[in-house]
């Protein structure tokens, strides 16, 4: 049996990264050896971790404030650096065929933690290519083309990292939630979840919500949480849209929230793939998304089980999404039967 260390800061966050790795380890668990390492409290994990997985941490947590760029800098240096020998020290002691990451800074840390581990290396991209600032880019351009397999869940972004010479797989995020029961689309709420930052662009989805003519007391649910919180309430009360914006809190019965959806809405300004895009489908809901690089084409298909806007076209965004609230229900029937045709 093959034995893999997942390596990942924290399983903390409800985040999409945390998501992916759950159900990896849920795939996985039966058919390989497997450890979690993470650098904060190995037994504080937001999603479930099978009982079969070991748990290690290096007992170096990183703490980033979102809201301060140079402290999240400085943060993330000095967590490298003290990280190196725990890290170095657990690969001398451990002996294991693979190594799977989950970003290109823990990918860098096993590069220079340990050479021999270098073609053990395995990792798993979760940002779109396009969205990396210089010095991201140039971590991904030294390290990536040394390592084993870089895992990309995307097309366009397949062919960015195959352009620099990676040994690369397409491979999709697993579903979270198997494809059951569509849900009936008889309500009247519209649903974003997503950590409340400027890259999901909350903010402007809002802002375009309140901006519809007449919503037919269609309610927007947005589930998650973050940074930008403070400033979402406050442009809530300011567009005096506290009657048909709710702002929800994470939930690990996230399914439940799903299923009383009756549209999703995707409004981020790159992803790498859009996971919850995936999960909304599973219970048959259309999605309107931005068009953004690089996910949300491999799975959303304009006009068959959604829409995709322009990126950044507020406008065109606005009237797909009027023309779904105030059309037919057989609008809503048609496309909610098209889930994963893309």
């Amino acid at each position: 049996m093959k034995k893999i260390i997942v390596f990942i800061n924290s399983m903390s966050a409800p985040g999409g990264i945390e998501r992916v790795v759950s159900n990896l380890l849920a795939v996985w668990k039966d058919k390989y050896e497997l450890t979690l390492l993470v650098k904060d409290d190995a037994n504080d994990s937001f999603y479930e971790i099978p009982d079969r997985v070991k748990r290690a941490s290096l007992n170096e947590p990183l703490a980033l404030d979102m809201k301060d760029r140079s402290q999240r800098i400085r943060a993330v240096y000095g967590n490298a650096v003290k990280s190196h020998s725990k890290l170095k020290r657990f690969l001398k002691e451990h002996d294991y065929d693979y190594i799977y990451t989950t970003t290109s800074l823990n990918a860098l840390e096993v590069y220079m933690a340990d050479p021999s581990w270098r073609g053990k290396l395995v990792v798993s991209e979760h940002a779109s290519a396009f969205a990396v600032n210089r010095v991201y880019k140039a971590i991904k351009r030294f390290v990536y083309p040394k390592a084993a397999c870089i895992s990309v869940p995307n097309k366009t972004d397949c062919a960015v990292y195959e352009g620099w010479g990676c040994r690369t797989m397409y491979i999709p995020h697993l579903f979270t939630f198997p494809a059951g029961e569509k849900n009936a689309l008889d309500t009247k709420i519209a649903l974003n979840v997503g950590r409340y930052t400027a890259d999901k662009r909350q903010a402007d989805l809002i802002r375009i919500w309140s901006s519809l003519k007449d919503r037919n007391g269609w309610k927007l649910w947005i589930v998650g949480k973050g940074e930008e919180e403070e400033n979402l309430r406050r442009l809530i009360s300011e567009l005096g849209a506290e009657d048909s914006v709710e702002l929800k809190g994470p939930t690990t019965a996230i399914a439940d929230v799903y299923r009383q959806a009756s549209l999703f809405l995707f409004s981020s300004w790159m992803e790498g793939f859009g996971m919850v895009l995936l999960e909304a489908m599973a219970f048959g809901i259309p999605c309107i998304s931005y068009d953004c690089p690089s996910g949300p084409q491999d799975i959303v298909a304009d006009g068959v089980n959604g829409y995709l806007v322009e990126n950044n076209d507020k406008e065109g965004f606005a009237k797909r999404l009027q023309e779904y609230i105030s059309g037919p229900e057989e609008l809503r029937k048609r496309l909610g039967q098209q889930r994963y045709s893309s």
